[in-house]
């Protein structure tokens, strides 16, 4: 896979996010934060099966231990993102998620794993144009919703680059599989101590059974099997800097479709700024502009990186 082809499956993937936001405003307020985990990971959980189900046997317990801890990661980022996000403005909820780009080289750092300097300005770069974005106002931020965010990224930067690690050693497709199982499971189980009569409890309206599965099958489905195989050819800085671009697509479809995200989003010239100021930033952190060059040995015709 090329580098090209990559960005282009980790785009679609950040298009798939960006739009979810229009479906899980969509679920009802009463609707458990268990059952929207059990309900959506589920459905995705029995696609892949059905889909990869002659593959499975390929299956090892390396597969299992690895998958589970992501599951784990998974569970937090999607449980705490449902309620930063039915808290908080999209354009707000979409600001605050995209500060991955951020975590994910600090905890680099602490792993010894140094980001380029290229990969530090631009990420410097893109929260500069995250805040133009947003139009940054403290207060509009200081609610339970940025903080379920904050949490959030701490979970998902961690999601990021364990998966990093994961997929160079398993097979993407396997572990997107069965991660999405054994997720599906630890929802499930959460929601029966929540409520023993799970599944029995919902009221299964159109509208909830329409965005449920479009949010199985795009957001997790689609999402998590695209993202693993991404991430086998890319590293974490790279999936992070394209994922930051999701503001801009949040907005864009907040502009487009102000009935669906109920926020009354803006179009203004602070929004354009940004979104140009985000594109320069992930420019920046995808290239090579800072990296200094040293001079050649004697006798040496290039450059050295």
């Amino acid at each position: 896979m090329t580098k090209t082809e990559n960005n282009i499956l980790l785009f679609s993937i950040t298009l798939c996010w960006a739009a979810s936001y229009i479906f899980i405003k969509s679920l009802p307020p009463d609707l458990s934060s268990f059952a929207y985990l059990t309900l959506t990971t589920g459905i995705a959980a029995v696609i892949l099966v059905v889909v990869f189900w002659r593959r499975l046997k390929e299956v090892k317990v390396s597969t299992v231990k690895r998958s589970l801890l992501l599951s784990a990661l998974l569970t937090v980022s999607l449980l705490v993102e449902r309620q930063g996000i039915m808290l908080l403005p999209a354009s707000n909820a979409s600001f605050l998620a995209a500060l991955t780009i951020l975590i994910v080289p600090l905890i680099l750092l602490l792993l010894r794993r140094k980001p380029t300097r290229d990969n530090i300005i631009g990420a410097l770069i893109i929260v500069l144009g995250l805040c133009l974005t947003s139009r940054f106002s403290l207060p509009a931020f200081m609610n339970l919703g940025s903080l379920f965010m904050f949490l959030g990224c701490v979970a998902g930067a961690f999601y990021i680059i364990s998966a990093d690690r994961f997929t160079k050693r398993e097979s993407p497709l396997l572990i997107g599989v069965v991660q999405m199982v054994i997720t599906a499971l630890i929802g499930f189980i959460m929601w029966t101590v929540e409520e023993p009569t799970t599944f029995f409890s919902v009221d299964y309206t159109r509208e909830l059974l329409s965005s449920i599965f479009i949010l199985a099958f795009f957001t997790k489905a689609y999402a998590y099997i695209v993202l693993m195989f991404s991430q086998k050819y890319a590293d974490p800085m790279r999936v992070t800097i394209i994922a930051s671009t999701e503001p801009v697509v949040t907005l864009t479809l907040a502009v487009l479709i102000p009935a669906a995200y109920g926020a009354g989003e803006a179009f203004s010239i602070y929004s354009l700024i940004g979104a140009v100021t985000i594109a320069c930033g992930a420019v920046v952190a995808g290239s090579n502009l800072f990296i200094r060059k040293t001079k050649p040995a004697k006798g040496a015709g290039v450059y050295a990186d």
